[in-house]
């Protein structure tokens, strides 16, 4: 029997595969980075052109670099972005670029239109979404007013999910119970697609996925070409897996009710696992299914979230990516920028960085906001404006940790994944912004962990999903808050929330 796992993440600003073995220790691992394209401001979209040879070759060199015997993988597992659509022809052929989630088209007129016919009270009773940007629903509706051409030829909607297991060999369009919540348009108390909200909409149910499946069912065995592109053998099990989210908190231990996982990558999110089917009062969180669980995740989420520090790094650090790569140094520029930070008091100095650089997600749900640096001087530093970022990002995410607790959600710790979870700056910061302990995972890459994981319940590595999350995640480090940074960030975190009010009664 084989004895390792393969988990394939097609992620927003790059794509990166890992191979485990059945404990969760990563034994090798590729990333490459592939482009968005904004076409007018606030659009977001990519071509499958730039992600499926990424995809390939990043898999074939993962194992390559793994040093395993192919022969000894039992499977493979897909983590995807949520929220992108894909408009196929009748010959299985994208009409235009995909949409990403990031993309603000769809909001005020196409949201008055959408609730003449459905109040925002019963579409949350149905899809537990807020009616939103980020879900794809606003942004159909959209695509239909004003690409008639291309509406009327699309034979079928696809989530990223069904379309790259199609690439990987599946005979039909299959998705996940995540990713199909993440349109907005399906029943999650059913589990199945609205029939309601996609004959408002207009879009027939089959012109959807035809299977909503369970995870890790087997949906494609690897034929000769895509062996040849993967280095996966040919035969290999290609399995469900899920929306990257929920990937993550499966790859961090999310089973059990009262868990919470904190994301922090391009997209971020505060995810708490609840046995309850449940409905913010507020009507600001997010609830979907705990895919393959049998339970339900409680959210909210950043628009950006880390991926605001990575266009910090592209647009302002060319020279700490040059001393980065110097001869003897070798250092990540995120380092490089963190050890300036490190030299900042909490408060950045007085500056205050507003993260919204694609719209405020979260509880304020507000596609007109915009990323904003408040309180500049002639004093002003790099490294001043390098921490007021990293606090932005921060104090956004901890609006998510105030809301699902103002519902009434205990959280006593958070475990911590993606980019952030790698700097102990930056989860030193949430331990002490949130008073919250901050729980490292031995596996950095939870996006693939969990995708890794899904396989291996559909190929039978795992009795179930308790099992495999028993066996192949581990706590490595705990960040406990220190007390005496509390009261400044607290002083920091209220003018943040004042920076965005003023800016929202006036600008925003």
């Amino acid at each position: 029997m084989g004895k390792y796992l393969v988990g394939m993440d097609a992620g927003t600003t790059g794509c990166k595969v890992c191979v485990f073995d059945l404990e969760g220790k990563l034994v090798g691992s590729d990333y490459r980075e592939y482009p968005c394209y904004y076409p007018h401001e606030g659009w977001v979209e990519q071509i499958p052109e730039d992600i499926t040879p990424a995809l390939y070759a990043t898999c074939k060199t993962a194992i390559e670099r793994s040093g395993i015997q192919p022969k000894d993988i039992l499977g493979v597992g897909l983590s995807s972005q949520g929220s992108v659509i894909g408009m196929l022809d009748q010959h299985e052929k994208l009409i235009r670029p995909f949409v990403g989630w990031q993309d603000l088209r769809g909001a005020n007129k196409e949201l008055e239109w959408y609730i003449k016919y459905i109040t925002r009270k019963e579409h949350y009773q149905i899809t537990g979404d807020p009616i939103g940007f980020v879900f794809s629903l606003l942004k159909l509706i959209w695509l239909k007013q004003n690409e008639p051409e291309n509406w009327e030829k699309t034979a079928l909607f696809s989530t990223h999910q069904d379309y790259f297991l199609k690439q990987l060999g599946a005979d039909d369009y299959y998705t996940d119970f995540s990713s199909a919540s993440r349109e907005g348009m399906m029943d999650i108390n059913a589990d199945q697609w609205s029939k309601k909200i996609h004959d408002i909409v207009g879009i027939p149910l089959s012109k959807r996925a035809k299977i909503i499946a369970e995870p890790g069912k087997v949906v494609a065995r690897i034929n000769v070409e895509i062996s040849k592109l993967t280095g996966l053998p040919e035969g290999t099990p290609v399995c469900m897996g899920a929306h990257d989210q929920n990937c993550n908190t499966f790859g961090s231990g999310g089973v059990d009710d009262g868990t919470a996982v904190m994301v922090m990558g391009t997209f971020g999110s505060c995810f708490v696992i609840s046995d309850k089917n449940i409905r913010d009062p507020k009507g600001k969180l997010v609830v979907k299914g705990n895919h393959g669980v049998g339970n339900y995740t409680i959210e909210a989420f950043s628009n950006t979230s880390a991926s605001s520090y990575r266009w910090y790094r592209d647009t302002f650090c060319d020279l700490e990516k040059i001393v980065g790569s110097a001869p003897g140094v070798n250092m990540d520029p995120y380092d490089v920028i963190n050890r300036q930070i490190e030299r900042v008091p909490i408060g950045a100095n007085g500056i205050t960085f507003l993260p919204y650089l694609q719209g405020a997600a979260g509880e304020k749900l507000n596609d007109r906001a915009r990323g904003t640096f408040v309180g500049m001087s002639l004093g002003t530093t790099k490294a001043d404006i390098a921490r007021s970022v990293m606090e932005g990002i921060s104090f956004e995410m901890l609006d998510i940790v105030k809301a699902e607790q103002a519902a009434g959600i205990d959280i006593n710790s958070i475990r911590l994944t993606g980019g952030a979870a790698k700097s102990p700056l930056w989860s030193q910061m949430l331990a002490d912004m949130s008073n919250c302990p901050i729980l490292i995972l031995e596996a950095s890459e939870s996006g693939c962990l969990g995708a890794a994981m899904y396989a291996g319940v559909g190929v039978g590595a795992y009795n179930d999903v308790h099992d495999a999350s028993q066996r192949a995640v581990k706590i490595k480090e705990e960040y406990t808050p220190n007390t005496n940074n509390f009261e400044a960030y607290d002083k920091a975190y209220e003018k943040f929330a004042k920076v965005y009010e003023a800016l929202d009664s006036r600008v925003f």
